[in-house]
């Protein structure tokens, strides 16, 4: 939700995403479950019912960051949860039909990476912010390693920095796997401790849980490290 990186290998990608958020807002571990006869494997927040990481049985995923750009003010209620936009956007061919038809007025401000992974078929990698106003859709590079970090935890200047930590990452490590990844999420960097990768602010403010989607040879794998009790959950799609 507050971190994402998107890593390409050699025989498919990774998608990792930290979930910066209350220790108190409770969450469902990924399950498998049907939405508009669509089966989708997701980590569910238990307040509004959506999630910030989603895939389904074809190699596609999705991931949501709270915040466009920057931090924006909030509105005392919006009428629908981001965490359900990024579900409904499954329903669509493509991320491209579904930003011009996706209704948004009153839902608060977002970033979406999706990627459409049809190996020998086509391929579609996306980034969708809305800024409250605004859709704002630009296709990115499926061969490029990359980073994004919430507008609304983040200043830019902050992102700026994370990146340039990512950067140096990705540098050292010219081989990645699953493990070496979730180290790069699950530990300090040497940022202020409210900025770094894992991170823990004010308020009970902290790194939650990390998500991880592993496409490999058309094969999808789903790990979740609940970091707050301690446990892994894996599931094989």
């Amino acid at each position: 939700m507050c971190t994402v990186t998107y890593i390409p290998t050699l025989d498919g990608f990774y998608f990792t995403s930290s979930r910066d958020e209350k220790a108190s807002r409770a969450t469902i571990p990924p399950t498998q479950y049907q939405v508009d006869g669509i089966d989708l494997i997701y980590p569910k927040d238990e307040i509004a019912g959506g999630t910030w990481i989603a895939a389904d049985y074809n190699g596609r995923t999705a991931c949501l960051l709270n915040g466009a750009f920057h931090n924006h003010a909030k509105q005392k209620s919006y009428t629908r949860s981001r965490g359900l936009v990024l579900l409904e956007s499954f329903k669509h061919k493509s991320i491209h039909e579904f930003s011009n038809v996706v209704y948004l007025n009153d839902v608060e401000p977002f970033t979406m990476i999706s990627l459409i992974h049809l190996p020998g078929i086509r391929s579609e990698f996306t980034e969708f912010r809305w800024d409250g106003t605004s859709k704002h859709l630009r296709r990115l590079d499926i061969c490029k390693s990359q980073i994004w970090s919430s507008a609304t935890l983040y200043s830019s200047e902050i992102q700026l920095q994370r990146t340039a930590v990512f950067k140096e990452w990705i540098a050292k490590f010219k081989d990645v796997d699953g493990r070496n990844i979730l180290a790069f999420h699950s530990r300090k960097h040497g940022l202020d401790t409210s900025h770094d990768i894992i991170m823990k602010g004010e308020d009970d403010l902290m790194t939650l849980s990390i998500s991880q989607l592993h496409f490999k040879n058309g094969n999808l794998v789903f790990r979740y490290y609940d970091i707050l009790n301690d446990k892994v959950h894996v599931t094989e799609l």
